[in-house]
């Protein structure tokens, strides 16, 4: 077993702008998710109907906040068990995830990740960075698995079975590396083993994908079937109680805090800091106090000087005065082509 454990000083913090840059039929985290489908999937269901027109209320364009919504169908209210919706609320909950990931599936298929997403996995294998996310897709996981020396048993932080071994005895690979990629709201590819009971233990979710075609090819097809449903997504986590409750967060988060306490120099790249994830406000506030504000570097797209302004904000109201030239506001894209390639 090959082991690389020193630590690493350059943490990268990527949000939903990263993988848009790089796929740009991906989603954002605001978006539309097949919002007048979902509408008529649950036409019949009051309360599920009434929570589902609230959100697209919000939006100019009817366009749904993926993570505000799970959260909400996520936790549940007191009185949505009076009103006997919390069958209701837990159909449309499975109904989101499925069209987004619907959503994704599309992207995937429609344009091939860009190159330079490959560039930037390259530079994260060559200078042993640490990549925290929030995103729940795996194109970055791909590209990290096809550029560099990482691999989904153990680059997740924490020992991930293959989905295979639901059926097989055969092992996967073993290299152990200071390349981690901390998911720390889940991932699309993270499926319990079926019968597991929420919140999971480590050792019964596995991650599951099509990166290696050629693996158990005859096996693949009764692979689902011993897997739940639903893969592994966690929404903003709102509490401290919320988050310590899941042994897989519990993990990649003390993870992501020490990587963070460590490092040398953090870019957030494509990550808008929303005001209602507490728990990630609270992560880089008291992991980065002691980080000199000219080491943090800002990457995101604003088109406007109030957009501009609006993003500093945000950042600045957690982290303090970071100055204004390490904010980069032509997007990720134009960022790793300019600094990485």
């Amino acid at each position: 077993m090959d082991v690389v454990d020193a630590p690493a000083q350059q943490v990268f913090v990527t949000g939903a702008g990263f993988t848009r840059a790089f796929v740009p039929d991906a989603p954002l985290l605001v978006d539309d998710f097949g919002n007048d489908e979902l509408v008529r999937t649950v036409q019949g269901l009051p309360k599920a109907s009434q929570l589902l027109e609230s959100e697209r209320r919000q939006h100019p364009e009817g366009f749904i906040d993926l993570e505000r919504l799970m959260t909400r169908l996520d936790t549940l209210m007191p009185y949505d068990y009076e009103h006997r919706a919390v069958d209701e609320l837990a159909f449309l909950y499975a109904e989101l995830k499925r069209s987004f990931l619907s959503r994704l599936d599309r992207a995937r298929s429609g344009v091939a990740v860009a190159h330079e997403i490959d560039v930037f996995a390259r530079h994260c294998a060559e200078t042993g960075a640490t990549c925290i996310t929030f995103n729940y897709d795996d194109f970055l996981d791909e590209s990290l698995f096809r550029s560099a020396p990482w691999n989904p048993d153990w680059g997740y932080g924490f020992f991930c079975r293959s989905s295979s071994t639901a059926v097989s005895t055969l092992g996967g690979d073993r290299l152990i590396s200071r390349l981690l990629l901390l998911k720390l709201h889940g991932s699309v590819n993270w499926r319990a083993r079926l019968g597991s009971g929420a919140p999971y233990a480590l050792d019964a979710i596995t991650h599951h994908h099509d990166w290696k075609k050629g693996e158990l090819g005859y096996l693949r097809p009764h692979i689902p079937r011993h897997l739940e449903p639903d893969a592994v997504l966690v929404p903003p986590i709102l509490t401290k109680s919320e988050l310590a409750a899941q042994p897989v967060l519990r993990l990649v988060w003390t993870l992501a805090f020490q990587r963070l306490a460590e490092a040398e120099k953090v870019t957030f790249l494509g990550y808008s800091f929303p005001s209602t994830d507490n728990a990630a406000r609270i992560l880089f506030s008291e992991a980065l106090r002691d980080l000199p504000l000219d080491n943090i570097s800002v990457v995101g797209l604003a088109r406007t000087a109030q957009e501009e302004e609006a993003l500093k904000e945000r950042y600045r109201r957690v982290l303090g005065e970071i100055p204004n030239n390490r904010f980069y506001f032509g997007g990720a894209l134009p960022w790793v082509e300019e600094r990485l390639s």
